[in-house]
Formats: structure tokens, sequence, C-alpha cells
């Protein structure tokens, strides 16, 4: 049986490079993605993609755009910073992007979908992948679904699709509401599996366990979770052991904290700000007493360039300072 596939979703101003950074530490054996980025901002450079030093550590560009030709000419660029895959979003609900025929609403027009598949086919050699929804407004049942995968895939051009299963309410929900709001259909996703056995189907939506997790790689090839993971990211070192049984007893929070400072030394000589960092490090006090406290710990640091050594330690004292006393 091949092996299962775990995904940290792309999520718009939050899975930046720094994000991606704490995360890879957190767990080895996970597609990560770059946030969400159009065809226009990597093309005029108001975006630099930075490379992938590793490529053994798996990393998908996200690119959402509607002209087929810039999105092969994004493809090339990926392909050249050894990203790993290509993932077309064919799922945003915003309204700033449907107006302008872009995200959920390409699912009504394929055409431009398999034009930009056939152009990135032609111009790299990487794989490309597909994140969508169910559906949107009235187009939500699962014949409307079924039969565009059908589309999509017949031509052999895309073989691997990330299903947010939720309906996109346009016009009446914003991003976060159709986050939320539009019920859950796993069912639709289980059944494209039994359909389309040939093809790769990642569930997303609303899975917070590693027991939920487990329990979709039952039914299909991969689990992808963002928000979960963005507020909870130790929820991925659990991952990382009880379902790929990696051996990362040793990495401890100190260890973690350690990496991080390592990592702030480095980017705060190229003036990066801290909290650009430390804002993705929230989270390590997820569901515990100390949790604000840890968040207005990090939000009012300020650490000159050179201190590496007494961030590190003021890092780490804090924290147990927190853990003692939740």
């Amino acid at each position: 049986m091949k092996k299962k596939r775990f995904c940290v979703a792309p999520m718009f101003n939050y899975t930046d490079k720094h994000c991606r950074y704490f995360h890879r530490l957190l767990i080895k054996n996970a597609f990560l993605y770059t946030e969400m980025l159009t065809t226009q901002n990597i093309l005029n450079k108001k975006f630099k993609l930075i490379k992938n030093k590793d490529p053994e550590k798996k990393i998908s560009l996200q690119i959402i755009g509607n002209k087929p030709q810039d999105i092969a000419k994004c493809a090339k660029i990926a392909y050249k910073k050894k990203y790993n895959e290509i993932n077309l979003n064919i799922g945003c609900p915003s309204l700033s992007m449907t107006k302008n025929n872009l995200g959920v609403i390409l699912m009504k027009n394929t055409k431009i979908i398999l034009k930009s598949l056939y152009l990135i086919k032609k111009s790299v050699p990487i794989p490309v992948s597909i994140k969508t929804r169910t559906g949107f407004n009235n187009n939500n049942t699962y014949n409307f679904l079924s039969n565009f995968i059908h589309e999509i895939s017949k031509n052999k051009l895309c073989k691997i699709f990330i299903i947010h299963a939720r309906n996109a309410i346009l016009n009446k929900f914003n991003p976060k509401e159709n986050r939320n709001i539009p019920p859950l259909k796993y069912k639709y996703v289980y059944q494209l599996k039994k359909d389309f056995p040939h093809l790769t189907f990642i569930i997303n939506g609303g899975i917070k366990s590693v027991n939920e997790i487990k329990n979709h790689f039952k039914k299909v090839d991969g689990v992808m979770i963002g928000r979960e993971a963005y507020k909870n990211p130790l929820i991925l070192k659990k991952i990382d052991r009880k379902i790929f049984f990696e051996k990362n007893k040793k990495l401890t929070i100190k260890k973690i904290l350690h990496y991080m400072s390592e990592y702030i030394y480095k980017e705060r000589q190229k003036n990066t700000p801290l909290k650009a960092i430390t804002r993705h490090m929230y989270g390590i006090f997820y569901g515990k007493k100390g949790s604000k406290k840890w968040k207005y710990f990090l939000n009012n640091l300020n650490i000159k360039t050179k201190e590496n050594i007494n961030f590190e330690k003021k890092l780490h004292k804090m924290y147990l300072l927190l853990n003692n006393n939740k």
C-alpha cells in the first residue's frame, strides 16, 4: 500500500517561509505549501519566491490565476526554484477573487483549467495538483463535483485533487464564514475515491485530531489540515509520531526554541522584523493556561540582532515558567 500523504494547507498571509520553517521542525512527513500567490505578483516580482534548498522536503507552490500562459510561466519559476509540485487554487471563495474570474468560480470554466494544465505539462516535469471545493452556490450536487473531476482528469494532466469538503457560498459569506458555515460533505470525497480509484484524493476541512486523520486515511489517499495546524502547531509533532511513527521524542520544546532562536538570529541579520517570525510560534501553548502570557511575551520582545544566546535563554526561561504554572 502506498504511503499516505499528509499536508499542511496553504493559508493566505500565514504559511510564509518563516511559518514553513517552524512547521518543518515539527514534522518531517508532510507536504508543505506556500501561501496563495497570484500569477501577477509572482511575474511582477512583488513576491520573491525563495529557493527550496532541500528538495527532499516536499513543498508545493500554490498559484491562483486565470491566464494559462502566466500560470505556465510561474510553473517554470517554481521548477527552477526546486519546488516539488504546482498547486492550482480552484477553491478560493473571496469576492475579490471571484469577481475577477479566479478561484472557485473557475469550476464552471474548465477550458481555462485544462489549458493551464496542458501548458504546465509542456513546461515542467513536476506534477500539478488542484485544490478545490465540493462546489459553489447552487452547483453543489455530487454530480456537479464528479463531472468536474471527470472533465479535468480525462486527459491525465492532473491526477491529484485536494477537496475542501464544503460548498462555497459566494456573495453572502466571507472567506472565514465559508470555512465554517457550509456543512462538511466528507461523503462526497469518499465517493470520489470510489468512482475514480486511479486518482489521488486528499481531504480537507474541519479536521482537528489524529484520530480523525486516521479515519480519513481509511477512505482517501491523504489528509490536509490548515487552521488547526496553525493555532495548535504541536499537533504536527504528534502526527509525525503517531501516524508516521517518526522517532521524534528527542525533539523537545527546548530544542525547538533553540532551532527557532538560531533561525531568528540569521533572519535578523537581514532586517527581518522579529514579529514576522514569532507570530507563528504563538500556538506553542495552545490549550494551556499560559497561552495568553506566552503570546504577550512574544509580542513584546525587543531583541537586538546580536543577542541570539540571550534570546534563546529568555524564550526557554519564559516557557519553563509558564509550563510549571499551567
